[in-house]
């Protein structure tokens, strides 16, 4: 049985303040990956899969750059954790062509990371919970109680790992 954690990762590794901070000091803030993450933040996701032993879904627009990137990524910058797999992307023009702007659940349709999460559950076997992290609130009205909000400005808290980790151990 898996827990599994969505992870966006710009506002929520990706913090403003730590990308400030280090152009404040002159340091670094890039690499061949993009943005270097705020230390603060992996440190928090860090204990979010120590305590609940979950694998990471990105679902951070970064995925588009493929899922061994993403893995090389990780692998790279020695960070926590598994990333398993990434979200399909959910909504095609085919899609906004057909939709009724009319009919109230068109905006159901429209929240494109909460269907990325309810594809990718659909298509995954043995999930016994998820949650998910974000600083954008782009999800179903039934992922709410899996759903986490960032601040972009400090990303993973203290207080948001533990959000997320009694979500994950129920």
């Amino acid at each position: 049985m898996r827990k599994i954690l969505f992870l966006d990762f710009d506002g929520v590794l990706n913090t403003e303040n730590f990308q400030t901070s280090l152009r404040e000091k002159g340091l670094q803030t890039w690499d061949d990956f993009g943005p270097i993450f705020d230390s603060e933040a992996v440190e928090n996701l860090r204990m979010i899969l120590d305590a609940t032993g979950a694998e990471i879904i990105v679902s951070s627009s970064w995925k588009l750059e493929g899922l061994r990137r993403m893995k090389d990524l990780w692998k790279t910058r020695a960070l926590p954790g598994k990333i398993s797999g990434v979200t399909p992307d959910a909504i095609f023009d085919i899609d906004l062509l057909s939709m009724d702007f009319d009919d109230p659940q068109v905006f159901t349709r429209l929240a494109g990371k909460g269907n990325e999460v309810r594809k990718w559950l659909e298509e995954n076997q043995g999930v016994i919970r998820y949650a998910i992290l974000d600083d954008v609130p782009d999800f179903l009205p039934e992922q709410e109680s899996s759903y986490v909000m960032t601040d972009p400005r400090t990303g993973i808290t203290t207080e948001v790992a533990m959000k997320v980790i009694d979500i994950l151990n129920g």
